[in-house]
């Protein structure tokens, strides 16, 4: 290779590494905004959803359904991280997050918010239907407007109130997909909100100093740990009744009864032990930690019981 040959190799290369790089790192900062690990939960509920709903779609149309339930979520959580960046720059877990720690600015986090709000909702009418849209639209607004920015600063049961947005896309999913046994569906809703108070109040507990130090009213902050823990053991009884719903009204096997219980009982023991634990931090992560994995793993044998 010539010397002239080489000298353009190397200006083409760094030509198109620097915004190849910049491009790479914006899409991080995305990534981030989106919350992988809350929409991840929000993407598996949904695709459990329309696993179990009875319906004739294609599965093209089905995993662009699933695709913009995905987008929609994404879209209103960027614009809660948006609202909530003041908040977020005073709290040790959420100050790195992009926008207080001025990797995107505000204005971009804000505008990319809207864009995936807005064509999550209008493209799910053009692929499913009206209903599954404007319930789409309903959840964006419900948690990026009326908990992000009234709630969550305003009242104790901000968690309480604002977790049936984190709640609905199950719904959202089936309804895209079919119209038969909607029962289900609001099962499958009533099990993720009344999953909500002890999951998110395990992390209160853990993150107590953050919330007090942000001036956002938790339950723990405000009414304190005491009461917290009665109200988690109130929820968590619900959630039981909610899951056993699905078989005492026919919708799930001997098998869902069993598998579901035994993380029932496990719950429950996780709970007990924070409930006299000598060591709050490490016994509420723990709740939090497998909360989660129960969340993942009734929703699985649901999956597993239709099939089966």
């Amino acid at each position: 290779m010539s010397l002239n040959n080489k000298h353009n190799s190397n200006i083409n290369s760094s030509g198109f590494s620097e915004p190849l790089g910049l491009l790479v790192n914006f899409l991080k900062q995305i990534y981030v905004l989106i919350k992988p690990g809350v929409i991840s939960l929000v993407i598996f509920t949904a695709l459990c959803a329309m696993l179990i709903a009875p319906s004739d779609k294609s599965l093209f149309l089905k995993a662009v359904s699933l695709l913009l339930i995905a987008m929609g979520a994404s879209g209103s959580a960027i614009l809660n991280m948006w609202n909530d960046r003041v908040i977020d720059s005073k709290m040790e877990r959420t100050k790195f997050r992009p926008i207080p720690a001025g990797n995107i600015s505000a204005n971009t986090a804000l505008a990319i918010g809207l864009i995936f709000s807005f064509f999550s909702v209008v493209l799910l009418f053009f692929f499913a239907n009206i209903k599954a849209s404007l319930l789409l639209a309903f959840t964006i607004i419900y948690y990026s407007v009326f908990y992000t920015m009234y709630l969550k600063h305003r009242t104790a049961q901000n968690i309480v109130i604002g977790g049936l947005a984190g709640a609905l896309p199950p719904v959202i999913a089936w309804i895209s997909v079919s119209n038969e046994m909607l029962i289900y569906p609001i099962i499958l809703c009533l099990i993720i909100f009344l999953w909500t108070p002890p999951h998110s109040w395990a992390l209160a507990i853990y993150r107590n100093q953050d919330y007090s130090k942000a001036d956002v009213p938790m339950y723990p902050v405000k009414y304190g740990i005491k009461k917290t823990l009665m109200m988690m053991n109130i929820y968590t009884f619900a959630m039981i009744i909610s899951v056993n719903l699905l078989f005492f009204t026919g919708l799930a096997s001997w098998f869902f009864l069993i598998t579901a219980n035994i993380l029932n009982g496990y719950f429950t023991l996780k709970l007990y032990k924070l409930n006299y634990s000598s060591n709050l931090k490490k016994d509420s992560i723990k709740l939090f930690g497998f909360s989660i994995v129960y969340l993942f793993s009734i929703f699985l044998f649901a999956v597993i019981d239709k099939y089966i």
